[in-house]
């Protein structure tokens, strides 16, 4: 049992380390940003019909991106910069027959990036992802599992941006 306790303890620490590491070059992707644009992931039409907006997770979005300093780029900025990046939110949901959800919550960034092997050819990659939620509400709670779900994950992003970008 304690060689059990000690191994579990070890790589605890090992996948801890291994997470730090990947957050640090996550978070210095986003050095000398411009800004970002927000694209959120459309709604299927019954999470719409019980209260889910991709409008007000747009909104709720940006707000935290601009009170923590971030610009917040049109499509036409976006597309005319080299040096744009979109901010993806994405929430899938599923409704039961019942009319529970299960719904999962993810933000990503897409930056334009350059292969090793061939530096001319850009491509757009994932260069920061947020852990993302997994979970499940009601009908009447849908919205609000939502926003618990979504805000934290955009609130780590303006966090890790802030951290390479000091004002």
């Amino acid at each position: 049992m304690r060689y059990f306790v000690i191994a579990m303890l070890f790589l605890t620490s090992l996948d801890l380390a291994l997470a730090q590491a990947a957050g640090v070059r996550e978070r210095e992707s986003l050095r000398e940003l411009p800004g970002v644009y927000v694209l959120i992931e459309a709604m299927k039409p019954d999470a719409r019909a019980d209260g889910l907006s991709a409008e007000a997770i747009q909104t709720a979005t940006v707000h935290i991106l601009r009170a923590s300093g971030i610009r917040v780029l049109t499509q036409k900025e976006m597309h005319d910069s080299s040096e744009g990046a979109v901010l993806y939110v994405k929430v899938s949901t599923v409704k039961s027959p019942v009319g529970t959800y299960a719904y999962s919550a993810t933000v990503e960034l897409f930056q334009e990036t350059q292969l090793v092997r061939q530096p001319l050819l850009g491509v757009s990659g994932i260069t920061w992802r947020a852990l993302g939620v997994v979970g499940n509400a009601s009908q009447g709670h849908l919205r609000d599992a939502i926003d618990s779900a979504v805000q934290p994950q955009v609130k780590e992003f303006a966090n890790d941006f802030q951290a390479v970008n000091p004002r």
